[in-house]
């Protein structure tokens, strides 16, 4: 598995400010969620709410997500219908955006912008920013809903066992 690119909030600005329409919301979920990009694709109209329990088609765990107002103001109508996708394709409502689309989409915009990231590294921009704001890589591995904190260690660019063996330095008895 390749390592998603890190994005600094810097970039995350300037990525956002260069998508327009369906790209930009799509952004602004996956970077407000930590879904991956499939999960957020596969998102019907009518699942829309401020507290969401999503199905992971990676690992098939649920995971519950909370969109804030001004996300969710933006969203298109919540519709009855099951069949809508909430990020369509262009060519049917009853289709969700092909992932391999919107990839398409963030390659260009990263080459044009010379900063290398992908979809999923909104995934990792989400993780850090938890991490950053708790310093709780424990909190990090819950939202990404991550079973072995290696993993969560990965995605953070944490040397695990470096850490471990600073924090048995720091806390071993003194002879």
């Amino acid at each position: 598995m390749n390592k998603p690119k890190s994005i600094t909030q810097d970039d995350a600005i300037l990525i956002r400010h260069h998508l327009t329409g369906q790209d930009r919301l799509i952004f602004d979920f996956a970077v407000e969620t930590g879904l991956r990009i499939s999960d957020i694709l596969n998102i019907r109209r009518n699942q829309i709410r401020k507290i969401m329990t999503i199905k992971e088609s990676k690992t098939n765990k649920l995971k519950t997500v909370e969109i804030s107002d001004g996300l969710l103001l933006c969203l298109p109508n919540h519709d009855f219908d099951d069949r809508l996708y909430l990020f369509s394709s262009p060519r049917s409502a009853f289709k969700p955006l092909h992932r391999s689309t919107y990839h398409r989409h963030i390659k260009k915009l990263s080459e044009w912008l010379k900063i290398d990231f992908s979809a999923h590294s909104m995934r990792k921009f989400y993780a850090l920013n938890i991490f950053y704001t708790t310093e709780d890589i424990f909190a990090a591995q819950k939202a990404l809903n991550h079973k072995y904190i290696t993993t969560t260690c990965s995605y953070l660019d944490i040397d695990l066992n470096a850490l471990l063996k600073t924090v048995a330095k720091e806390t071993r008895p003194h002879a």
